[in-house]
C-alpha cells in the first residue's frame, strides 16, 4: 500500500507549494501596503481565514469513496499479482533442481522456459495495469484539489476573505493559526453536500432513464 499511499497523498503536496506561493504572496503584499500606505489604510486589517487540509483529506465524502475505490482495485490486483507470482516461484525452482540434476530433456526444459516466460508476462501486465492505476488515482486528486479551490473561490464571494489559506497539522508552512479563523467546518459541510446532491442528482437520472 506504500504507492497506494503515495498517490492519495499527492494532493497533499500539490496544496502545500500552493500554500507557500500564497504565503510569499502575502508577505509582498503587506511590504508593499506598508511602504505605499495607499492601498491598505492605517486601520484596514487584512481578512485571512485557515481551512485545515487534513481533515478535508479525512472527511470529505468524495476522497473517502475514492479512496475505498482505489484500495479495492489494488488489492484485488496486489492479491493476484502475489497468487501468479507464488506459482511462478515455484515452477522455476523445481525447474532448476530439474535441470541442475541432470533430470530434464532439452525439450521439455525449452517448454518449461516458454510456460514461465508467459506467466511472467502476465505479471508485468498485472504490474502496469497497477501502475495505470496509481497514474490515474495522481490525476483524480488533482482534480480533487481543483474541486476544493473552487468551491472556496465560490465561498469566498460572500465571505470577502483578503486570504484563505491552507494548514496541516504536521509540516506545514503555519505554525499557529487562530481557530476563530478556522473555516474548515463550512466548507466541508458545503462540499460533501455538493456532492450528495450530485449522488441524488444521478441516481434520479438513472431512474429517470
Amino acid at each position: 500500500m506504500k504507492n497506494l499511499s503515495i498517490a492519495l497523498n499527492a494532493i497533499l503536496l500539490v496544496l502545500v507549494i500552493i500554500l507557500f506561493v500564497m504565503f510569499n504572496n502575502l508577505k509582498k503584499s503587506i511590504g508593499q501596503d506598508a511602504n505605499s500606505g495607499t492601498s491598505m489604510g492605517k486601520n484596514k486589517l487584512l481578512r485571512i481565514a485557515h481551512i485545515n487540509l487534513d481533515t478535508i483529506n479525512e472527511d470529505y465524502l468524495v476522497m473517502k469513496d475514492f479512496k475505498k475505490d482505489v484500495e479495492a482495485k489494488e488489492g484485488q490486483i496486489q492479491e493476484e499479482y502475489s497468487s501468479k507470482g507464488k506459482i511462478l516461484q515455484d515452477e522455476y525452482q523445481a525447474y532448476m533442481q530439474k535441470k541442475q540434476s541432470g533430470n530434464i530433456s532439452d525439450l521439455d526444459a525449452q517448454k518449461a522456459e516458454q510456460d514461465m516466460q508467459t506467466k511472467k508476462s502476465a505479471l508485468d501486465e498485472l504490474q502496469q495495469e497497477r501502475d495505470d492505476i496509481l497514474k490515474d488515482a495522481q490525476e483524480k486528486t488533482l482534480k480533487l484539489q481543483k474541486k476544493v479551490q473552487d468551491y472556496v473561490s465560490n465561498y469566498n464571494k460572500k465571505a470577502q476573505f483578503d486570504y484563505i489559506l491552507y494548514n496541516v497539522n504536521v509540516g506545514g508552512l503555519v505554525v499557529y493559526a487562530n481557530d476563530s479563523l478556522d473555516i474548515t467546518k463550512p466548507i466541508l459541510m458545503g462540499l460533501n453536500q455538493q456532492y450528495k446532491d450530485s449522488l441524488q442528482k444521478g441516481s434520479s437520472g438513472a431512474t429517470g432513464k
